[in-house]
């Protein structure tokens, strides 16, 4: 452990040296690093935070403010990214000390989450980050897609699609948990580094889109990545499929998918192109991967920013314990009204519900049941609260789109 680091907003003149830190740490260019930095709409270097270490800058982490969709409204949360610590001061607790610094500085700031893309699951869980989301990894031959005739109404991106593309998208914000909020800025900026981007034209109008990536393996195969895929009308769906289906370009298409995308049941056989078998009739699908984290930082504030289910009513005192922010510990007495919610103090009422923040934010975000969370012995409450919980929340998976992934 390295007891003297200093951790603390960046000053002016260290952006070259954390571009340094970030290519140290994770193997890249440190040019790219810094034109990263320099040219990214999401952040700049206000949200930048240093770990410094006898003069020298040995670590940084950016916490940028963005908008989260949880049950058909935005969230404010802090995205966490680059966490980086020169590689001869790692495991020394310096990203620990710049972690804790950033958790202070969104309570500050009003956040009501924090997300973030974790190397490792296990590490970020002493912070109060839990999984909030699965992903579901396909691997799929074109000719196991089912062909629809809608193929033929789609073709390649123009610049001229983009602000029907941001139209729809914006639109459908209200209908996917954990999409992000996207500027015009950033559009521009993903836009510029995917590849080739098909889109489904309804007579003039964009109804969805995917974009791509093809790579080659040693072996010469032809990979199809989906770096984004979506369809806001039930023809664009079948139409990208079916195009997809139809491609020449690749010999199999590799997509990170969200758990309820209904591309297992567009497979004429439902199997992966490189499928184990399993014992009996049984081979594999697709493989399922742990996808980002988060955690509450205001409690009171996540609980009451986001809608729960129509005519749930009723009252709960929550507890949760969490060591890094005391003012989460207070008991609230959660209310919902047909399925809007409020808190206030519980006034030393005896609580229904005793869990910790990680697990509340599982839960707050649909992943994890609260029964499953009784089970688990890491949630305290009776079946008639688990309940209640329960059909309260009940909402469709978390999945963040990869043009947002930080």
């Amino acid at each position: 452990m390295l007891d003297s680091v200093t951790v603390r907003p960046i000053l002016p003149d260290e952006l070259e040296k954390v571009a340094y830190v970030r290519a140290t740490s994770y193997g890249g260019n440190e040019a790219e690093s810094l034109a990263d930095l320099q040219d990214n709409p999401r952040y700049n270097s206000s949200n930048i935070i240093v770990a410094e270490y006898q003069g020298e800058v040995i670590g940084s982490v950016a916490v940028f403010p963005a908008q989260m969709w949880l049950s058909g409204v935005p969230i404010s949360v802090g995205a966490v990214t680059g966490v980086a610590v020169l590689p001869q001061f790692q495991r020394k607790g310096v990203a620990g000390k710049m972690m804790d610094f950033s958790i202070v500085r969104m309570v500050a700031e009003g956040r009501a989450m924090s997300v973030l893309f974790p190397h490792s699951h296990k590490y970020y869980r002493q912070f109060g980050y839990g999984p909030i989301g699965d992903l579901h990894a396909y691997r799929v031959n074109p000719h196991n897609l089912t062909v629809f005739s809608e193929g033929h109404q789609v073709r390649p991106f123009t610049p001229a699609d983009l602000p029907m593309m941001r139209v729809m998208y914006k639109g459908q914000l209200t209908w996917h948990n954990g999409w992000f909020t996207r500027s015009n800025e950033w559009w521009d900026k993903i836009i510029a580094r995917w590849p080739n981007i098909m889109v489904f034209d309804n007579d003039g109008t964009i109804e969805g889109y995917y974009a791509c990536e093809i790579q080659f393996t040693k072996t010469g195969e032809r990979v199809l990545q989906l770096k984004e895929f979506f369809a806001a009308e039930d023809k664009a769906y079948r139409g990208l499929i079916g195009y997809l289906a139809a491609q020449n370009e690749a010999d199999v298409i590799e997509y990170l998918a969200p758990p309820d995308t209904p591309l297992r049941h567009s497979l004429r056989q439902p199997k992966a192109e490189d499928a184990q078998h399993r014992s009996y009739i049984f081979y594999d699908l697709c493989h399922v991967t742990p996808g980002p984290v988060a955690r509450i930082i205001n409690l009171s504030m996540a609980l009451t920013k986001r809608f729960y289910a129509r005519h749930m009513s009723g009252e709960r005192v929550i507890r949760v314990s969490d060591p890094l922010i005391p003012t989460n510990e207070e008991p609230l007495l959660f209310r919902l009204v047909d399925g809007r919610a409020e808190t206030r103090s519980a006034d030393g009422r005896k609580p229904h519900v005793e869990t910790d923040i990680g697990t509340m934010t599982q839960i707050l975000c649909g992943y994890l049941t609260a029964q499953d969370a009784r089970r688990l012995g890491r949630l305290q409450g009776n079946e008639d609260t688990c309940s209640w919980l329960d059909k309260a929340v009940a909402d469709s998976p978390v999945y963040i789109q990869a043009g947002d992934w930080f």
